[in-house]
């Protein structure tokens, strides 16, 4: 095995580097981004936690149904309390591209095209590649073929992409909190009455409705 890595051209080897170290990236970005996203669900049990604090303290409601139906109700209005302003962003970006290709004539326009879009402000890579194994693979460094650069033309792409791109990352933070509260919601009503169905006396078992 070792004799036939010796006998690879440098190209092949470069390529082979190059995957191993894309690889290696692939599962560190994974990585971050399933942190990113306990750290979210954690956040957000706690806050589900705070949220139910005082009903779940009185035994407000005699059924997990009941219970549920409360979680669920409280969690979309803080839902809609955190999702407003991201939903209002998104909404007047499609406004603003609307109106923009109306005045400008460009239907269809792509915002992150590299004329007079945001590709502009964008490095462009020329990737060298070669065949391993019948797999085009890339087999080295790039070179810039064409360096970031200002066209007024693009000015509106400066402005609607960092913007939308913004608020779609704030409005998925909110989803994903929201369903973050919703299982955890679950799981304390299951916690708290399906403990009592095993704990209490047969006599004081509550009927299903």
């Amino acid at each position: 095995m070792f004799l036939a890595m010796i006998k690879l051209s440098e190209n092949t080897k470069r390529a082979l580097i190059v995957l191993f170290l894309a690889v290696i990236i692939v599962f560190v970005f994974i990585g971050y981004i399933s942190l990113a996203v306990q750290g979210v669900m954690k956040k957000q049990a706690t806050k589900a936690d705070a949220m139910l604090a005082n009903v779940t303290k009185a035994e407000y409601f005699d059924t997990e149904k009941k219970f549920r139906k409360f979680g669920v109700k409280k969690n979309i209005r803080v839902f809609y309390g955190e999702a407003r302003i991201p939903f209002l962003i998104l909404l007047g970006c499609s406004l603003a591209y609307i109106l923009f290709c109306l005045f400008s004539g460009k239907w269809g326009y792509n915002p992150f095209n590299r004329v007079d879009g945001f590709g502009t402000l964008l490095f462009k890579f020329d990737w060298p590649k070669e065949k391993f194994f019948g797999i085009t693979l890339i087999s080295n460094w790039p070179t810039v073929v064409e360096k970031p650069h200002f066209v007024p033309l693009a000015i509106f792409s400066y402005i609607f992409v960092p913007v939308t791109l913004f608020g779609a990352g704030w409005y998925l933070y909110c989803t994903q909190a929201y369903i973050a509260r919703a299982f955890r919601i679950r799981k304390i009503a299951k916690a708290i009455y399906r403990k009592k169905l095993v704990t209490d006396e047969p006599t004081s078992i509550i009927p299903e409705e």
